[in-house]
């Protein structure tokens, strides 16, 4: 038996407007994909990535897209990510973030690559309540539990 092997494209979607959610579904996504694939490469890229290429992940909260395609021709569908400038009546273009071997490097990447943002956007507050306001909702969005983290701040004071 053979085994395939894959490469997941691990890319993020940015609209034009400032909609926080948007309603794309991830076949709308692969078919934006393999139409701008067909206009950059053909028959011959629609037909060598026709079995490989798939949506697997789709997140419309924060605009974030798993690819996968076959290894020996991810570099096609790399190559015809930026045709892609519309889904679904939306203007947005697709920025690859990271390449990997299997979904969790790519998750590992996308960890990383998170907290670098955090900590950008907690460098760009201007004042103080903006500086309490973004580490308020760091916390909210952890794993840690609401009764943990109080005790945390008063053993902390």
């Amino acid at each position: 038996m053979v085994r395939f092997k894959n490469r997941y494209i691990l890319c993020e979607l940015v609209f034009e407007d400032d909609f926080l959610v948007h309603p794309t579904e991830e076949r709308n996504l692969y078919y934006k994909i393999k139409e701008a694939i067909a206009k950059a490469h053909g028959d011959y890229g629609v037909g060598v990535l026709q079995g490989g290429l798939s949506v697997k992940y789709l997140n419309v909260y924060t605009n974030i897209v798993f690819i996968r395609a076959r290894r020996a021709y991810h570099k096609l569908v790399l190559s015809a990510l930026p045709f892609i400038r519309s889904i679904a009546k939306y203007s947005c273009f697709l920025n690859t973030l990271h390449v990997g071997g299997s979904i969790r490097s790519c998750q590992k990447f996308l960890q990383k690559y998170g907290r670098q943002q955090l900590a950008i956007l907690l460098r760009k507050c201007k004042t103080q309540e903006e500086k309490q306001e973004v580490q308020k909702s760091i916390l909210n969005c952890s794993l840690i539990e609401k009764d943990q983290v109080t005790v945390e701040d008063d053993i902390g004071d």
